[in-house]
């Protein structure tokens, strides 16, 4: 049997476990306009369950004017289409469009001044593409009703088959094995008041490409195959990131539990660390963040940034070998 070309590091996930244990997420971080609008609870269902449905691999997304980039510009389009164009987030008007057609109507809303050929959302037939199939599974399953499909989950991720991970992978948007877009989803609905799920302990962390580069810089993820760990340092594509993030996934388990903060809440840790301290620059060689302002101070409740809180026990900061390891090139749309 061929060895496993990826290893969990117990050890180092129990102490970044106990340093992450040590801090708080700002409230404010969850009293966000995305989460806190107020609207009918069809629409707000619809503005997050569509917003998650086409977040993956969006490398390309950005609003210089308003400084977002990726996830924050995806909250900023759908807050603008629920309240002023909801026929966009609307099943019944979705399936009667051709994926060029919701391609053309969505390009305005992803460009700074509204002009389509200014779009700075790729793959966007991809997009519409997903969007379309889950209104045909909404609106056959659903009467076209994500309230109807809530209720019927009974609040649960497994039910007898119709708890919601068993539901939302039946459409093509929702088909991650891992769940990542899902847990996304949930959080995003527990976080904003529209459903509290009664089986927390069947949660699967969250895991995109900024928390598998972020969890092997530090060590919790241990590249064991040589040539994987040439692929993922020279960034040349592989064939499959299921090892990585499978192993990535167990990480979080332990961190979460070592930690003390729900298991959902690694991807705000980890998320905004990847995304703005532990990218193409980091904080603890750099000096600077990707993103200004820094997404992790903005979600963590930190005094001070001039260091980063893991570098103590973080290998990358001591290591260029795990320093310069960046995440699976694959081409997906799960996360």
């Amino acid at each position: 049997m061929k060895d496993k070309p990826v290893s969990l590091n117990e050890g180092l996930c129990h102490k970044i476990g106990q340093t992450i244990g040590n801090h708080k997420l700002r409230d404010d971080f969850y009293n966000r306009e995305f989460l806190s609008i107020t609207l009918d609870v069809e629409t707000k269902l619809r503005m997050h369950f569509f917003a998650v449905a086409i977040c993956h691999q969006t490398h390309t997304l950005h609003h210089p004017g308003l400084n977002l980039w990726g996830w924050d510009y995806l909250e900023h389009a759908f807050i603008e289409i629920a309240k002023y164009h909801k026929e966009l987030i609307n099943p019944a008007f979705l399936i009667n469009l051709s994926v060029n057609k919701l391609s053309a109507l969505l390009r305005p809303h992803f460009s700074t001044d509204q002009k389509p050929e200014n779009c700075t959302l790729d793959r966007l037939d991809e997009r519409s593409a997903l969007m379309i199939g889950a209104s045909g599974f909404i609106s056959k399953n659903y009467n076209g009703k994500i309230t109807e499909l809530i209720e019927i989950c009974g609040q649960k991720l497994y039910n007898n088959g119709k708890g919601l991970y068993e539901t939302l992978r039946g459409m093509e948007a929702f088909s991650d094995p891992l769940q990542k877009k899902s847990t996304f989803l949930i959080k995003l609905l527990e976080e904003g008041g529209l459903i509290k799920i009664q089986d927390h302990k069947n949660f699967i962390p969250i895991m995109d490409y900024h928390m598998q580069r972020v969890l092997m810089r530090m060590g919790c993820v241990e590249i064991i195959d040589p040539e994987l760990h040439g692929h993922l340092i020279k960034r040349k594509p592989v064939e499959s990131d299921e090892d990585i993030r499978t192993a990535c996934i167990e990480a979080f388990k332990i961190i979460a539990l070592v930690s003390g903060h729900p298991i959902t809440k690694m991807n705000d840790f980890f998320w905004s660390l990847g995304r703005s301290c532990c990218n193409e620059t980091t904080l603890c060689k750099d000096g600077i963040c990707d993103k200004n302002p820094c997404t992790f101070t903005q979600i963590v409740d930190i005094k001070s940034h001039n260091y980063c809180i893991f570098q103590k026990d973080c290998k990358g900061f001591r290591d260029d070998k795990y320093r310069n390891l960046w995440q699976p090139i694959i081409e997906t749309h799960f996360y």
